[in-house]
């Protein structure tokens, strides 16, 4: 039988306490962690992000943040190039890899072996997809690769027009181009009650502006990311632009409304999570570690 590395996943919707447990599983599992997380990537996008600390990177290796400029076009096949390198150079060292993060597709592309496309981009095909309003391009995903639609971030629309971009190259839809594993999974989901779960998204939106979130995405934009790429960014990013811009008088009435957002954005990684069998759902760390010892 073929012996294949194994490869711990530590999945959850934000604000779930991936980070910290992560932490402390990879220290007493004598792990290294590999970021899932689709802005982590960038440079210079540390608070927004919920990046961990300098203090947190230093009690355990972390892979894959920082990796990427923010102006700089940065697709899943880059991120599942790079995490996929990360976790043979982690195996090669005797030490247990870590995929630690939110992104569900990032996920999925690593533990489901999925072949995306690249070097062979259609730049006409891009060009038409770039003048079309986001309502058109959701109309034309949601006829055309129904399965892409119901999982991608409907209102990030770079992600959709790399959808559609990806599935007309290969003329099927990239989250279904699967092949097997080429890792042993245990896939650990942490479960958080909604109200509990609420709670804490509100605090951390509290935190991040206090730390300085909006004057992080100011600096972005002198550094020359600009405001389509800003918005792109997620909910965190697109509220504070949306603030600079003036469409929010307050910073109170930014918090609230991004508070209502990300509760939002929670649910509907648990929708995408759920849907994914495999994953064993622990309430706790001492839950976590259970699982772990049984599985190794």
């Amino acid at each position: 039988m073929e012996h294949k590395p194994k490869l711990i996943v530590i999945l959850g919707p934000t604000s779930s306490g991936k980070t910290d447990m992560a932490i402390e599983l990879a220290k007493k599992f004598d792990g290294e962690i590999v970021s899932a997380d689709s802005r982590q990537v960038y440079k210079g996008m540390d608070i927004g992000s919920g990046k961990a600390t300098p203090a947190q990177q230093a009690q355990v290796p972390h892979h894959l943040l920082d990796v990427a400029d923010p102006k700089d076009r940065f697709t899943v096949a880059d991120y599942k190039e790079l995490a996929d390198t990360a976790i043979a150079d982690i195996t090669s060292r005797g030490k247990t890899p870590f995929l630690v993060g939110g992104t569900g597709l990032y996920i999925s592309a690593v533990v489901d072996n999925f072949q995306i496309p690249r070097g062979d981009e259609d730049m006409n095909y891009r060009a038409e997809l770039e003048k079309k309003s986001l309502v058109d391009l959701l109309a034309q995903l949601k006829t055309e690769e129904p399965a892409s639609y119901a999982r991608v971030d409907l209102k990030n629309k770079r992600r959709v027009t790399r959808a559609l971009e990806v599935a007309h190259i290969s003329e099927k839809p990239f989250q279904q181009e699967k092949c097997d594993s080429v890792y042993d999974v245990l896939l650990v989901g942490i479960e958080v009650p909604r109200e509990e779960l609420y709670k804490r998204i509100d605090q951390r939106v509290n935190d991040r502006i206090a730390e300085g979130m909006v004057e992080e995405v100011q600096r972005l934009l002198k550094e020359g990311v600009t405001e389509k790429q800003m918005y792109d960014f997620g909910q965190e990013y697109r509220s504070c632009l949306q603030f600079i811009q003036g469409e929010w008088k307050t910073k109170e009435e930014m918090a609230q409304r991004l508070k209502y957002a990300i509760h939002g954005f929670a649910r509907r990684q648990g929708t995408w999570f759920r849907k994914d069998k495999r994953i064993v759902w622990i309430k706790d760390q001492k839950e976590a570690e259970e699982v772990i010892y049984k599985w190794l």
